[in-house]
């Protein structure tokens, strides 16, 4: 009986989100706010709604990333765009003088944004999918002179000694599996009055719950999280000043909402336009980012933008 309830409740889930898909936005909002994710299974659909590219969130693929930026815009891998990385560059008093490493840098929207504005910045991303996408548009949007984006683990990081202004990652740190490590390597290499601006998804809730233990599963790239005082208890044994931790979740999840409500406006618009592969690759990803969301409802995890400082 309980597996078929779980069964019955999948579907419910699944059938959400194809209302949402027709246009239906209020129903896609209040799935992300309600959604109890369930392990998904293939659904039996007849011989001709069978997608050409079967979705998966599993690798970058081409199709993905050409459905993700119709779902968050051109050059972005993840909701927000610009808007949530304005927040990161503004307070840093950035000039083309100063050394600048991004890490976990996507599809490269904050590099370029950067770039944009006549600075100098060294990306790594660990994803090569995603490097060799962030290449290209730095090419396209003439900006790839001013950027060295490489492909690497954050894992095996290194850098000289006293050789950086800025470190930067937006969400990108969430898989590193040592982060005292990692921090311990960016405080040894950042100059007098170095700054360090990241988001990262914080621990707050407990890994014992269904709701962890669902979200967990579904990262295609393991999660390895600090609780907010743990981030806190590192950063000031390697002699960090934080700046601020301030608690971000409203804003991403108001991003995702956002936008797959644009998307599903413009679906209903473009009616038989868009096919049946790119419609199933859109709800692959919405069940990724409710699964996200729901996560983050349940207080499980957080997302925080952290500010800090050097001065030796």
């Amino acid at each position: 009986m309980k597996e078929n309830s779980e069964q019955s409740e999948e579907v419910t889930w699944r059938e959400k989100l194809r209302a949402w898909w027709h246009g239906d936005d209020y129903v896609m909002q209040h799935t992300l706010k309600d959604y109890a994710p369930q392990p998904v299974e293939t659904e039996g659909e007849g011989v001709d709604e069978a997608p050409k590219e079967v979705p998966s969130i599993d690798s970058w693929s081409p199709r993905r990333r050409q459905v993700v930026q119709k779902l968050f815009g051109e050059g972005f891998n993840q909701p927000g765009g610009e808007e949530l990385m304005k927040p990161l560059v503004a307070p840093l008093g950035l000039n083309p003088n100063m050394s600048i490493t991004e890490l976990g840098s996507g599809m490269g929207g904050m590099t370029r944004l950067m770039a944009r504005e006549n600075l100098w910045i060294d990306a790594y991303e660990p994803d090569p999918e995603l490097a060799a996408a962030s290449i290209d548009l730095a090419k396209s949007q003439g900006v790839k002179q001013r950027t060295n984006i490489k492909v690497g683990s954050l894992d095996d990081m290194n850098f000289k000694r006293k050789s950086v202004d800025v470190f930067l990652s937006k969400d990108g740190l969430m898989s590193v599996q040592d982060k005292r490590l990692l921090l311990a390597k960016l405080r040894a290499a950042m100059k007098p009055n170095g700054q360090l601006m990241f988001t990262d998804f914080l621990l707050t809730g407990s890994t014992e719950s269904r709701v962890y233990e669902v979200w967990w599963d579904r990262e295609p790239v393991k999660p390895h999280l600090l609780t907010p005082e743990g981030l806190q208890a590192e950063l000031e044994s390697l002699n960090f000043i934080i700046c601020y931790m301030e608690d971000v979740t409203h804003e991403l999840k108001s991003a995702v909402i956002e936008s797959f409500a644009n998307y599903a406006e413009e679906v209903k618009l473009k009616g038989k336009a868009v096919d049946e592969n790119e419609r199933e690759w859109a709800i692959c990803e919405g069940e990724h980012w409710a699964i996200r969301v729901s996560a983050m409802d349940a207080n499980i995890i957080r997302l925080y933008r952290v500010f800090c400082r050097v001065v030796d």
